[in-house]
């Protein structure tokens, strides 16, 4: 009778054992769900940042990174930056470090241009947003094309109204504008198609000189550059070489001349010399792209277009308190050649 009352003892136990066991299985199961959707909705609200050069250079790339931060203060992401410091063999692992972080990766950078598109199929399920470039046909990435030389032809424009009639050596130069590129790049070609546009628009006698210093990290190089282009004559220079302009405008206030700033507003930099800048809002595009994939807006695949109509690129003269160079007339001259560039009156030519 005992080994009965025990055997079944025992066979109660491993019943309610079996049962609580199942039931901790079934409660485990419903409690996963919730955690893994918890999961995922932390990591769509993670972006990482990929630049090929570094943080900085009060320009392109620092504009990316104000793009995510506001990203954070308004939208609650969280963000990591990828800096690649212009070493190519750093593109493809920290882009793929990126891509394990967040389920957002935005690119910045035109040396990405192949690498992208490959880490891109490795992640189907990343969306990345690559800037300035144009890229068609990957699902999951979107990229985004700054119509700089609209905005290039109005800060030639600004070069071709302010600068002077010069002189070198007894020989009269005309009127002569500069240009220093970090490197001779269809993007950069397509600054200079539209600068050169915009000052002959203003003066068709005004020269447009040019040099490439090869490199956008570099300020020795921007400084050299710049100060062999007002010893040619040049009154003002502008820079779309990134970190390396920063040598036009030391170069600039040494020679008592002037510079044209770009991608971000530098005037702060040197208000003294630098006359304005020409605005490419890298930051903003960011910001309005990662808000149309929170929201479910964006079209995949797709490139987006920032000119003067979508405010992408746009002239600043940097704050009221700062002495101004440009009067009210030529802003107003400005006006009316923005307008006549988004009515399409105005064509403005590629470098690409």
């Amino acid at each position: 009778m005992k080994k009965r009352l025990s055997l079944l003892l025992v066979l109660v136990l491993a019943v309610s054992s079996l049962l609580a066991g199942c039931g901790k299985g079934n409660e485990g199961k419903e409690e996963t769900k919730p955690a893994t959707e918890e999961a995922k909705e932390q990591k769509v609200d993670k972006v990482g940042l990929v630049v090929a050069g570094g943080l900085g250079d009060r320009s392109f790339y620092d504009s990316s990174n104000e793009g995510v931060e506001k990203a954070k203060e308004d939208l609650g992401i969280e963000y990591k930056v990828y800096e690649c410091r212009n070493d190519p063999s750093l593109y493809t692992d920290q882009l793929i470090q990126a891509s394990e972080y967040a389920p957002i990766v935005a690119v910045v950078g035109f040396e990405f241009y192949d690498v992208v598109q490959e880490v891109a199929k490795e992640f189907p399920d990343v969306n990345y947003i690559y800037v300035d470039n144009e890229i068609e046909g990957i699902d999951n990435l979107t990229t985004i094309s700054y119509v700089e030389n609209e905005g290039s032809f109005l800060a030639g424009a600004l070069a071709a109204m302010l600068t002077q009639e010069t002189s070198i050596e007894g020989i009269d130069e005309g009127k002569v504008i500069g240009m220093v590129g970090g490197k001779d790049l269809p993007v950069i070609r397509n600054f200079k198609a539209g600068y050169e546009a915009g000052a002959k628009y203003i003066d068709p006698e005004v020269k447009v000189e040019t040099i490439f210093a090869g490199d956008f990290e570099d300020p020795a190089k921007g400084k050299e550059s710049a100060l062999a282009l007002y010893s040619r004559g040049a009154d003002i220079v502008y820079q779309v070489a990134g970190k390396t302009g920063e040598g036009v405008f030391e170069a600039a206030e040494e020679s008592g001349k002037y510079a044209i700033g770009v991608d971000t507003d530098q005037r702060y930099i040197n208000p003294d010399v630098i006359v304005a800048s020409m605005v490419k809002r890298v930051g903003a595009s960011i910001y309005d792209t990662i808000e149309k994939i929170q929201k479910g807006t964006l079209e995949p695949g797709k490139v987006y277009y920032y000119g003067l109509e979508e405010n992408g690129v746009e002239l600043s003269f940097g704050e009221p308190d700062m002495k101004q160079f440009v009067t009210d007339e030529m802003i107003e001259k400005l006006e009316d050649i923005k307008k006549k560039i988004v009515n399409n009156e105005i064509e403005v030519p590629t470098g690409k």
